[in-house]
């Protein structure tokens, strides 16, 4: 399952975004992860969380993100929920543009039982239907 945050910039998502992955972290059972462009957020985030700094691993297109997804997975059976904040910062796109990697993320999803949140910017009737049907 995939669940997207949205909103205009600046208008809370990764406020948001964090504290659900803080609030989720408190009683997971399992590995939960946390994709950022940088570790800034580190001191933010439940000691829990798995940070991942996108820029550290050279995550710089839609399949370099899938791909490491699914490395991680491959080793890590227990991962359950894994957050990413600003997709189209990280890649450097519009989100209309991150059609294959939403993809990508649905088919992980489905195959390993994984959840996501992501957060995307802009006005909902602006989102892309393949971005609007995972709005919570």
């Amino acid at each position: 399952m995939i669940n997207v945050i949205y909103g205009a910039k600046g208008s809370g998502k990764t406020k948001q975004i964090v504290a659900d992955a803080n609030a989720y972290a408190e009683n997971a059972k399992g590995v939960v992860v946390y994709f950022d462009r940088s570790n800034h957020r580190m001191h933010d985030l439940h000691r829990n969380i798995r940070l991942v700094d996108a820029s550290y691993y050279g995550l710089h297109s839609q399949r370099d993100i899938l791909s490491f997804i699914k490395g991680m997975l491959a080793t890590n059976f227990d991962i359950e929920m894994i957050y990413i904040d600003g997709l189209s910062r990280l890649l450097d796109c519009n989100v209309s543009e991150l059609a294959e990697l939403y993809e990508g993320l649905e088919q992980i999803a489905n195959e390993h039982k994984v959840e996501f949140t992501i957060t995307a910017s802009g006005a909902k009737e602006d989102l892309p239907e393949f971005v609007q049907k995972h709005i919570k």
